[in-house]
């Protein structure tokens, strides 16, 4: 149960991330197309930092980049979708060296370039996935 209750405010920050748009700031570059259909291999070509993740084969329609105080952010809402979408991804994850330590779906993992931190969470058919690198100074 208290997993669940701690999932609850991350799933409910990210909807706020992706669902607080400033329309005057409305550009691919700092919002990654946000509504628009793209391939992961172009958000990669995009955003090189997402090539430290597993490939993420779900919906991509749904997506923002920011990066705050050097921060690099990367985040996926994939409406609609099995639960079996989460557990393939974090056994990718996993497989990519990342660790949950906590159990509540945060893995990290450190690269010679960047502190890795992948959070997933799936609530009533809505994955959220947040992708972020710390690069390391």
């Amino acid at each position: 149960m208290k997993k669940i209750l701690w999932l609850c405010p991350l799933l409910l920050l990210m909807l706020a991330v992706i669902g607080c748009d400033d329309k005057s700031k409305d550009d691919d570059k700092n919002l990654g197309g946000q509504l628009s259909e793209t391939t992961w291999e172009s958000e990669v070509a995009n955003y090189p930092f997402l090539a430290n993740f597993p490939a993420y084969e779900g919906e991509l329609d749904n997506h923002r980049y920011s990066e705050t105080m050097g921060m690099l952010q990367y985040i996926i809402m994939d409406y609609e979708c099995e639960e079996s979408v989460k557990t393939n991804y974090c056994a990718k994850l996993e497989a990519a060296g990342f660790v949950d330590e906590g159990g509540y779906g945060i893995y990290k993992k450190t690269t010679a370039e960047y502190d890795l931190t992948a959070s997933i969470s799936y609530v009533g058919s809505t994955l959220a996935l947040s992708l972020s690198a710390n690069p390391i100074q």
